[in-house]
Order: structure tokens, then C-alpha cells, then sequence
């Protein structure tokens, strides 16, 4: 059947979704695009392809529609298992190497594009299968898509047995309580580990680094260019030595100036951020409030610190200093500026 829609319609449709949003639709898939939008047009009033971009700049109900109707969320928990054998026996081992040598006991995980949450609590049961003691360690997963439909089921934890089919009985009596109807909730201590949010990963981000990131079967929605674009994003907020998984249809070409390496485990490719000197700089402040406060910045964000002590200036100065690594350095440096955090000096050690 003949589309609505002129070639001249859908190609300006299509550049506007690329240009606010970052999906990518090649001609091919200018029929799916139609057939999802019909519904949008019919909710919102909608004459022509055109009426939907003018409306959208204002509507910020039929933007959240529009997102939730060309972004598919079949999904289902492990997903392609191989990555989280990868997981369990390669790159957690590794993380919690480097934890004993820091003395860290954070693990910070993010899922991009995380859909309806099952790719989150499938890594989050694959650490809890892995450490000894988890309560010893301060684990942070985030969950971000730019579907609100999908975070809601997200943070409902809410499945059928369709999205769970490839878990056994003993995981799902160890993670989830059964519903009615052949449904199964993930138990509230489990949920507790994962939070779920808003975010279109061509837009800022929140300050944060993580020690492993996932993005899979999201990146086929981007153009190559904006692919290239968040992938050295992504490698920019990894910790030095952090992992990076991403479907096979989405790897990435390593460049004379890559930041990281690629390995190939279990006959999969997954990306690690190289290794980085020891640089930090010390960080001295006004006053012990203004430490105090650079503080909790630095706790609330997920930077990495320490604490040295110093000669006190005077008998108000703070008596200690924060360590920051040189990387992050000047990002943290621009939160104590925008929080009005007076800092007095700061300076490059190597450790």
C-alpha cells in the first residue's frame, strides 16, 4: 500500500527526528516512521508531517509520544548471554582488582538506553551472583532511555514471562515475588541498587564517571556521526581502565588517537579505556565550610577524592585539602565555581 506521505514529506520529517533527537531513519525504514506516526497525528490533531514538527516545539506531551512510538522496546533479560558471561568472568574480576588497590568500594554502572530496565537488573544480578559481600560495596546503577513508557515499566520492575524466559527458577525465587497473570516483580531490596532516568544521549549529561558502561542495540537509531560523537563521550566519562560493551552492529573503529583498546573475549568484542598516570591536583579552600560543601559536591556527583591533611594558614583555614584527579579536575573546579565554593589553590602532584 502506497504511503500518506511524499519522499519530500518524510525526508524533512526525518531530518527534523535526526536533528532534535538524534534517530536516524534511512529510507528504508520511512514506512515504519510513517505507520507509527498516524497515531500521534490522530491524538494530537495533527494534519500533515509538518503540523507534528511545529506543534512538537511547543507540546511537550506529543514530543514524549512521538519518542515512545518510534523507539521499539523488545527487549528481554540477558539478552545476548555471552555478554554477561563476559561480565561475570572477565570484566568484574578486573574491576574488583583495581578496587583493592584503590581502596574504593564503588561500582558504577550505567545502562544507555536501557529500555524497560532488563538489561540493568540482569547486570545487577550478575554482581550479586559475583561478590562474596555485596553489602561492602556502595553499588550504583544507573538506567537511562529516552522513552518515558519504558522507564515507567522501568521503574515498576513489573515482567511477564516473555521478558524472563531465560532466567531459571532458582533466580527468579533468589530476585523477584510473583503477581498475578504471569507476572513477576523484582523484590524492593533489589530495586534499591537502580535508578532510572530521562536522557537523550545527544544532551548533556550528569557529572558522573562510571566504571562500565552498556549501550546496546541503541546506537542503530543514531547517524554515524553522532555514533562517533557519543562513543568518545562515553570513553570520557569510563574511569581509566573501565569497560565498554556494545552490540556486534555497533563496534567501533579504533583511530590513531583512540582511547582505548579493543578485546576480544568469548568471541566478543568489548572496549576498554586505557590505563591513565596517577596525576591529581590538591585543592585548597577558603574556609572549612566551602571544604565542607566541596564535599558533599563531590559525594553527590560520583567524583573520585581524597583527603590530605594540611598546615592550617591561619586559625580559621581548613586543616585539609582534597585530591582530585587531573582528568576530572577541571569539570569539579567548574561545579565549585557555579556553587560559589571559594577555593584558594590548587596544584599538580603525581602519586
Amino acid at each position: 500500500m502506497a504511503s500518506r506521505f511524499s519522499a519530500r514529506e518524510m525526508n524533512d520529517f526525518c531530518l527534523y527526528l535526526s536533528r532534535e533527537y538524534g534517530l536516524s531513519f534511512p529510507t528504508t525504514r520511512y514506512s515504519f516512521v510513517g505507520n507509527r506516526v498516524e497515531t500521534v497525528m490522530t491524538d494530537f490533531g495533527c494534519n500533515d508531517l509538518a503540523d507534528i514538527i511545529l506543534k512538537a516545539k511547543k507540546d511537550l506531551k506529543l514530543r514524549i509520544e512521538l519518542l515512545n512510538c518510534l523507539t521499539t522496546n523488545e527487549t528481554w533479560f540477558f539478552r545476548h548471554p555471552e555478554h554477561f558471561k563476559i561480565l561475570r568472568e572477565h570484566i568484574l574480576p578486573e574491576i574488583l582488582a583495581s578496587l583493592r588497590q584503590t581502596g574504593d568500594n564503588r561500582i558504577r554502572i550505567w545502562s544507555a538506553g536501557c529500555s524497560i530496565g532488563a538489561e540493568l537488573f540482569s547486570i545487577l544480578f550478575t554482581i550479586l551472583d559475583v561478590l562474596p559481600d555485596p553489602q561492602n560495596f556502595n553499588i550504583q546503577l544507573t538506567g537511562s532511555d529516552i522513552s518515558n513508557d519504558a522507564l515507567d515499566k522501568a521503574k515498576s520492575a513489573v515482567y511477564n514471562g516473555h521478558e524472563l524466559r531465560l532466567l531459571n527458577e532458582k533466580m527468579l525465587t533468589k530476585y523477584f515475588r510473583k503477581r498475578e497473570h504471569d507476572s513477576w516483580q523484582v523484590l524492593p531490596e533489589i530495586q534499591r541498587y537502580c535508578s532510572f532516568e530521562l536522557q537523550n544521549l545527544l544532551s548533556s549529561w550528569p557529572a558522573r564517571s562510571y566504571d562500565i558502561i552498556f549501550c546496546r542495540n541503541t546506537m542503530i537509531y543514531f547517524d554515524q556521526s553522532n555514533k562517533t560523537k557519543i562513543a568518545e563521550r562515553f570513553f570520557k566519562v569510563l574511569e581509566p581502565g573501565g569497560f565498554y560493551v556494545t552490540s556486534a552492529n555497533e563496534m567501533l573503529h579504533p583511530g590513531p588517537q583512540q582511547e582505548f583498546s579493543q578485546i576480544f573475549i568469548e568471541n566478543e568484542i568489548v572496549y576498554r579505556k586505557l590505563q591513565q598516570s596517577n596525576e591529581l591536583k590538591l585543592v585548597k579552600f577558603k574556609t572549612p565550610t566551602d571544604l565542607l560543601r566541596a564535599l558533599n559536591l563531590l559525594k553527590n556527583n560520583g567524583f573520585y577524592f581524597q583527603l590530605e591533611k594540611i598546615p592550617q594558614t591561619h586559625k580559621l583555614a581548613p586543616m585539609r585539602a582534597i585530591y582530585l584527579r587531573k582528568r576530572e579536575s577541571a569539570k569539579v573546579e567548574e561545579l565549585f565555581s557555579l556553587n560559589s565554593i571559594k577555593v584558594t589553590s590548587s596544584q599538580l602532584i603525581t602519586k
